[in-house]
Order: structure tokens, then C-alpha cells, then sequence
């Protein structure tokens, strides 16, 4: 072997023996870290740390951790075994002397160096490397009980081995255990709604209680006032153990009456219920109070209904019933029962049970307004149909609320009206009908009385169908075998009588009728647009034909010989009478379309009167009807003097203003009715001009006086006032005091007004509203009713009683324009205080 060889093979062992010395060395330092890993891993695997409280983890976690940066010092102290070292470590364990293995790469002293040392050392490293081939590498070496004298190693292998195999879990479900760092859970906050919702009814708003002007109010004593039967709501989270309590107001044991409905789960508390009755509402959790309500409640009270006047019977034979209905929120309907008295006009009940075969007559009581509080109405009903019409019943109206309280029933007993039949069969016929009502079984006995009226019908009836129908009536009574063939014999007679008194008026009247009801239902349940411009448009067709079929039966009764009441006097009459109504239906449809449910129903009750005014009757007795016309023209050219003479009066000049001042001249007037001339003085001018004025107030009042003498002493009150303001302002003008003068006048002028409602009103009771009337100044004035049967003044629409009536969209503008315009003046600079009143007076509507 050569020394090249030799000493490749000596380097590779060297490099051996390093790295085993080496490994020893690290075995060495990784032995304090890995104690303090099993202990860890001991620590994890047995599931001790989850079991720890959270500072007893931290500090054995704390703990383990610095020892083990602690064990990691002598990883951090370890040097690397040198070549000597390792050369010095073959010699230990080869025995070798003289330090043959660590002196191989050694040479000779430079001193020393001659051809025979050469030589000689040549041969002396032959022999050593041949010695050192066979030099062994030392394995590691274990050093246990140098650096584990105790022997530490054992019990944390063991514990490793238990703690994994016997431990809970896996490892890894531990590790992420023990490392998890708890999450520090949040305190949770109280927090609580509350509120009270009135009943819908009532309008009233909802109370939040925990709002803080809520909290402010019962913070200082004070407690909430609600409606009754207010729903009450709290909302509680965060609150370990909730509960709810109902008291008295003044303390005391819990109100077991109130039950809430209560839902608790995890993600709040909510308690529910209604309020009928005061209580002190008390939220706690557990001990803890959270909340306190006194709540007071106020009671709903049952509605009440009375009779505002006796019923009244209206020209057309309807039944008027005059109510008032109150109520705290608002009254909801009002019911009417009909029932026979027990009182009749021959005595107490009824010989037989005639009349109690038919069902009670239905007169629906409908109201203005949806929950009016307080509400006075008129309800009319056309029940002379009904086989009761002429016997004494008893009509009891009940009033109801939202909350379905009802009131004290109110009863009345009136006489059902009857139609008034003219026709002398049709009289029979109507006869004959209440004697069978009153007693079925004269049903043969009246059949018989049909027969003998057929014998002879000369001059009863012009028409051979109503001869058939009166033969086929005859023949049902005579072969009736139950009570329901009697009581559709008496339908029948009705309708036969009808059809020979009014011939096509009946059909045309109720088909009108029917369409009347049907808008009426169209209005109450909120149709829609298309549906009641339908309706409204079929009324109107019917209507045509109604007021055609009156005009043609007037006219056949004129050819009769009859003196029948003319619904229109000639021509520009009835267009006035037609226009009138269009109008009222043309109002309607405006405002349905506009959502004016309201209006437009009572609307349509106004119209509902007027169709009945409008039926035809007999005429009174010539002269009457015309006087009481004629005394309504005057009375009408009466107020439109007293309205001139206030303007006039508003131009005169007060004291101590100057005749320029304020208004001049006056339109219209004509010479000698209190106008100037240029050359007088302002005194003179003031005098006369106020003593012109106080003789036409005086001529005014004493033309008043001989028209209540025309009426024989009957005349309203309101006449009386209107004479003694007319004295009073014809004082005042003769003293020259304007604004005196224009107060009573302008009381004057009202007081004529309402006695000519009055006046009216009186007419239409005794039956005077619907003579003929001749128009003022040659004009043809129609009849001197209108529709509504109110007595007719003049054709002008701005004065009489048509001013009431609806007015055209023209003068609807035409008014918002003049107020605006005294709107506009009453604002104005520069006004003086009697022409500041004057416009006042105007807007409040005193002239």
C-alpha cells in the first residue's frame, strides 16, 4: 500500500470517528430538551390541561415553555469534535502508545533534516502506517449516567407511552385543546321594548313605554292613560330568568283575570295580552326589577241612540225617522226592527194572524259618516208596499260600535203610511187587500167581490190585461189552500193596484228604484270609477223615463177632467226640473271619482228626496198655491231690496270721514234712492243721504209687515226679528251711525233668510209647495217647488231657495275668485276700519 493510499484511508476513519464524537456531544445536549418535551407531551396526552383552571394552564404552559428554552443551553455551548480530538480518541481506544495515531501527519524538525533522517523517517512511517491501518473507529459512546445520573429518562419514557395510549382522544384533538386559548365570552346587556297599540277604532297612536319621555314620565309618578282592550307587547333579551307580573294600581295581590302569552326561548322573552282593566305591569329577571308601568285604562262605552223628533210622514208617503247616535269612538251602524203594536186603531191585537204571515218590513238606517262620535240623521224609507202599511207598528233603532257594543234599544210606535190611490178600482183593489190581510180567510169572500166587480168594468179601467190579471186573481183566491197562495195573492194585488194607478210610472219608478239602490251599495262598498260612472249612467236613462212617464199620466189625467199637481209648468220649467237632477247625478259621479264616498252618499240621499217630491198627486185648491208663490217673490225681491240697501249704506260716509274717503258712487242706483248731486255739501250730502237711506229701510219694514199680515198671523218668528232690525237700522241711519245701521241690516237681512226656509218649510208640510207659479217680470217661472218640494222665489239660482241647490262648476269658480279677491283686499294697506269690517262681514258670510 502505498503512503498516498495509506493516508486517503486514515483521513475517512478520522472524519468517522468525528462524527461519533460528535453524536455524542448532541446526544448529550438534546437529552435536558427532550425530558422537558415527554413532560409536555405527558402534560397533553393525558387531557390534564383542559381540566385546569385558565391561570393554572397558563402557568404550567409558562412553565414548561421557559424550561425548555432553559434545556436548549447546551445546544447553544456545542462545539464540534477536531481532528486531534478525534485522532486522540482511536489511540484511547486502540491501546496505542506513543501517540502514533495523533502524530501520523507530523514530520521532521526542519534542524534535524539530513539525506539519513530522510531515510530513517521514511522507514519509520512505512512501519506506522502500516500500524495504523488497523486502528478501529470508537462508536458512540452512551453517556447516560453522566448527564442522567438519576435516571430521569425512564419515568417520562413510561409516562409518554401511558399517556398516549391510555389518554382521552388522539393527539392532535388534545394538542388543539390544550393550545386553545378560551374566548372570553361577553357580557350580555338587558335590553327591553315595550309598547301599548289602542284598539284600531279608537284612532288613537300607539305608546312606546320604554321611550325615554316615557321613562321621564314615570319617573316623576305619572302613569299612561289607554283605551280599553289595548294590546300590550314586551320584547326582554339578555335576561337570565324573565318574568312578568299584573297588580292593581294601589298594590295588592297579582291579577290572575289578565293572562299574557308568554314565548321564551333563546333568543329573548315576549309577553303578549289585552288590557281591560287598570293594572300595574311589573318586568323583572330573577330578583332583579327591570321595569315598572302603572297603566290606566279608559272604559270604552256601549254607543247610545235616541229619537231626535217624532217620525214624520214625507209627501210621497215615506217614513222618516229622525235619530241621534253618540258614542266615545265613533258609533259603527245603527239597526232598526219593525214590529206590529199591540195597540191598533180597533183595539189591542188582532182578530186573527193575518198580518203576522208576512215578514217585518227593512228600513236600513244608514250613517253619514263611518264612526261618527255624534251624529243627528234622517232615514226614509217608502214602506207603503208593505201589507203592514195603515196598522200601528213599533220601530226600535240599536246603535253599535267598533267593538261590537250596542246600545239601549229605543223604541217609538208609528202608523205605517199608505199610499194615497185616486183610481177608483185601484182604490177597490187596495180596499180589498188590507181586508185580506187582516184575515186570510175571507180570501173566498173577496174573490167573490172581484167576480161582481168583472160583471160590470165599464169606466173602472180602459185596459183588458188588468181585467185578466184582477179574473186570475179572483180565481187564486177561490182555489187558495195555504197560507203562501193568501200572501202571494196579496203581492199581487199590490202590484195590479200600482200598475192601474200609475200605468208605466210604477215600472219606471222602480226600475229608478233598484239603480238608486245599487249606486247606493256601489258608494258604501268603494267601487270603482268605471263601475259607478255605469250605474250613474243607467240612472240617468231611467230617470228620463220616469220623469216622461209622469209627464204622459199628467197629461192623460188633464184629458180625465182632473186638476193633477204639474210637475212642471211648461217648458223652460221642466228642462229646469230635468237639469236639476243631472246635475245632482253629475255631482255624484265628480265626487266618486275625486274618493269622496261621503258626500257623494249624502248626495245621493238628497236626490233620493227630491224622486219622491217629484211624484205626481192631486193639485190644491186653485188661488192658494199661487198666493203662496207670489207672497215667496215678494219676500225673494224683499231681501234682494234689504242687500241693496246695505251697499248702499257701506258707501256712506261714517262720522268723521270725509265723502271722498272710501268707496263713491253706487252702481245701480237710481236717482232719489239716496245719490248726491256734485253741488251739495258734505254735510248736507251726509244728512241726506242717511235720511234717504232710513226712509227706504222704513218703507222696507212696513212692506214686511203687510206680507206677515197677508199670512193671517201664522208667520215664522224670524220675521219678527227681521221687522225689529230694520227699526233698529232705520234709527241708525237717521243718526248717521253706518256701522250700527250695516250690523242690523246685515241681522236683517239673515233673519229674512231663515224665515223663508221656514216659510218654505211649512208649505211643503201643509201640502203648498206644489202649486204653479208664474216668474217675475214676465218670465216664465215653472212650478214653484223645486225637486226638493222647497218653494220657488225667482229662477235665479244666486237667490230664493235654489241657492241651496248644487251649484254649476262655473259658479263654484266664480265664488273661490271673489273670495280670493276679499282675501287678497282684507290684507290690503290703507283700509279704514268701517271698510276693514264691511269685507269681514262679507267672509263671514253676513251678507
Amino acid at each position: 500500500m502505498t503512503n498516498e493510499t495509506a493516508t486517503a484511508a486514515f483521513a475517512r476513519k478520522v472524519r468517522l470517528q468525528r462524527l461519533a464524537m460528535g453524536w455524542e456531544r448532541i446526544w448529550s445536549a438534546l437529552n435536558a430538551p427532550l425530558l422537558v418535551l415527554g413532560i409536555a407531551l405527558i402534560i397533553v396526552a393525558s387531557g390534564v390541561l383542559p381540566m385546569l383552571g385558565q391561570m393554572v394552564r397558563y402557568a404550567v404552559i409558562a412553565a414548561v415553555s421557559i424550561a425548555f428554552i432553559v434545556s436548549l443551553r447546551g445546544l447553544f455551548r456545542l462545539s464540534w469534535p477536531s481532528a486531534i480530538d478525534a485522532m486522540r480518541r482511536m489511540e484511547r481506544t486502540a491501546g496505542l502508545p506513543h501517540r502514533k495515531v495523533s502524530s501520523a501527519g507530523e514530520d521532521i524538525a526542519p534542524e534535524f533534516q539530513s539525506a539519513e533522517a530522510a531515510e530513517l523517517w521514511a522507514e519509520h512511517k512505512r512501519r506506522q502506517w502500516a500500524d495504523l491501518h488497523a486502528v478501529p473507529v470508537s462508536p458512540p459512546v452512551s453517556a447516560w449516567r453522566s448527564f442522567d445520573p438519576r435516571a430521569l429518562r425512564v419515568p417520562v419514557a413510561l409516562g409518554v407511552l401511558a399517556s398516549l395510549l391510555l389518554g382521552p382522544g388522539d393527539l392532535r384533538s388534545n394538542l388543539t385543546e390544550a393550545a386553545a386559548t378560551p374566548v372570553t365570552t361577553p357580557e350580555i346587556t338587558i335590553a327591553m321594548d315595550a309598547w301599548l297599540k289602542p284598539p284600531p277604532y279608537t284612532g288613537k297612536p300607539p305608546v312606546l313605554l320604554t321611550s325615554p319621555a316615557m321613562q321621564q314620565k314615570f319617573a316623576s309618578g305619572e302613569g299612561v292613560t289607554v283605551p280599553a282592550n289595548a294590546a300590550f307587547t314586551v320584547r326582554v333579551t339578555g335576561a337570565k330568568e324573565p318574568a312578568i307580573r299584573f297588580l292593581p294600581l294601589d298594590g295588592g295581590a297579582p291579577l290572575n283575570d289578565i293572562a299574557a302569552k308568554i314565548n321564551s326561548n333563546a333568543s329573548g322573552f315576549t309577553a303578549e295580552t289585552k288590557l281591560a282593566q287598570s293594572a300595574r305591569i311589573e318586568i323583572s329577571d330573577g330578583e332583579a326589577m327591570l321595569a315598572t308601568w302603572p297603566i290606566t285604562i279608559i272604559p270604552d262605552l256601549p254607543p247610545s241612540v235616541a229619537w231626535a223628533k217624532e217620525p214624520t210622514i214625507e209627501t210621497g208617503g215615506s217614513l222618516s225617522l229622525n235619530w241621534q247616535a253618540k258614542d266615545d269612538y265613533g258609533v259603527r251602524g245603527i239597526t232598526s226592527d219593525v214590529s206590529l203594536a199591540d195597540n191598533q186603531k180597533d183595539g189591542i191585537g188582532f182578530a186573527t194572524d193575518g198580518p203576522f204571515l208576512y215578514e217585518p218590513p227593512k228600513f236600513p238606517v244608514r250613517l253619514k259618516k263611518s264612526n261618527a262620535k255624534d251624529e243627528t240623521g234622517k232615514s226614509t224609507q217608502d214602506l207603503t208596499a208593505h201589507p203592514w202599511a195603515g196598522l200601528n207598528v213599533t220601530v226600535t233603532l240599536t246603535a253599535k260600535d267598533a267593538a261590537n257594543q250596542e246600545s239601549q234599544p229605543v223604541s217609538v210606535d208609528v202608523t205605517l203610511p199608505e199610499k194615497v190611490f185616486v183610481r177608483p178600482l185601484a182604490q177597490a183593489l187596495i180596499e180589498q187587500r188590507k181586508i185580506l190581510v187582516l184575515d186570510p180567510d175571507k180570501a173566498t169572500d173577496i174573490a167573490r167581490t172581484f167576480r161582481v166587480i168583472l160583471l160590470y168594468p165599464q169606466g173602472l179601467t180602459d185596459r183588458s190585461g188588468y181585467l185578466i190579471r184582477l179574473s186570475a186573481l179572483a180565481t187564486r183566491l177561490e182555489n187558495s189552500a195555504s197560507n203562501d197562495d193568501v200572501v202571494g195573492a196579496v203581492a199581487d194585488l199590490w202590484q195590479l193596484a200600482l200598475d192601474i194607478e200609475d200605468g208605466t210610472l210604477a215600472d219606471a219608478k222602480a226600475e229608478l228604484e233598484a239603480l238608486k239602490k245599487q249606486l247606493e251599495e256601489a258608494l258604501r262598498n268603494g267601487a270603482s270609477e268605471e263601475e259607478i260612472a255605469k250605474l250613474t249612467e243607467k240612472m240617468r236613462d231611467a230617470m228620463e223615463r220616469y220623469l216622461q212617464a209622469m209627464r204622459e199620466q199628467w197629461n192623460k189625467e188633464r184629458q180625465q177632467g182632473r186638476n193633477p199637481r204639474d210637475p212642471s209648468a211648461d217648458q223652460q220649467g221642466r228642462e229646469l226640473s230635468q237639469r236639476d237632477l243631472q246635475r245632482m247625478l253629475d255631482e255624484i259621479e265628480r265626487l266618486s271619482k275625486n274618493g269622496q264616498k261621503d258626500e257623494a252618499q249624502a248626495l245621493l240621499e238628497e236626490l233620493n228626496r227630491m224622486l219622491q217630491n217629484l211624484q205626481p198627486g192631486e193639485r190644491q185648491q186653485a188661488g192658494e198655491g199661487d198666493s203662496m208663490g207670489e207672497m215667496m217673490d215678494q219676500l225673494s225681491d224683499m231681501m234682494r231690496q234689504q242687500q241693496r240697501l246695505m251697499d248702499q249704506t257701506q258707501r256712506m260716509p261714517g262720522q268723521g270721514q270725509q265723502p271722498g274717503e272710501g268707496e263713491q258712487g253706487q252702481d245701480g242706483q237710481q236717482p232719489g234712492e239716496g245719490q248726491m248731486g256734485e253741488g251739495q255739501g258734505q254735510g248736507q250730502g251726509q244728512g241726506q243721504n242717511g235720511r234717504g237711506l232710513a226712509d227706504r229701510q222704513g218703507a222696507l219694514r212696513d212692506l214686511l209687515d203687510q206680507m206677515q199680515k197677508g199670512l193671517g198671523g201664522e208667520t215664522p218668528g224670524e220675521f219678527g226679528d227681521a221687522g225689529r232690525a230694520m227699526g233698529e237700522a232705520e234709527r241708525s241711519l237717521r243718526n248717521g251711525d253706518r256701522e250700527g245701521a250695516l250690523q242690523r241690516q246685515a241681522d236683517a237681512l239673515d233673519a229674512l233668510r231663515k224665515g223663508a226656509r221656514e216659510l218654505g218649510r211649512r208649505m211643503r208640510e201643509q201640502g203648498q209647495g206644489q202649486a204653479r207659479n208664474t216668474g217675475r217680470d214676465g218670465q216664465g217661472g215653472g212650478r214653484d217647488d223645486d225637486p226638493l218640494g222647497r218653494p220657488r222665489a225667482t229662477q235665479n239660482y244666486d237667490e230664493g231657495p235654489e241657492k241651496d241647490m248644487v251649484p254649476s262648476e262655473l259658479a263654484i269658480r266664480r265664488a273661490r275668485e271673489i273670495l280670493e279677491q276679499l282675501r287678497n283686499r282684507a290684507n290690503g294697506q290703507g283700509l279704514t276700519e268701517s271698510e276693514r269690517g264691511y269685507i269681514d262681514r262679507l267672509l263671514r258670510g253676513l251678507y
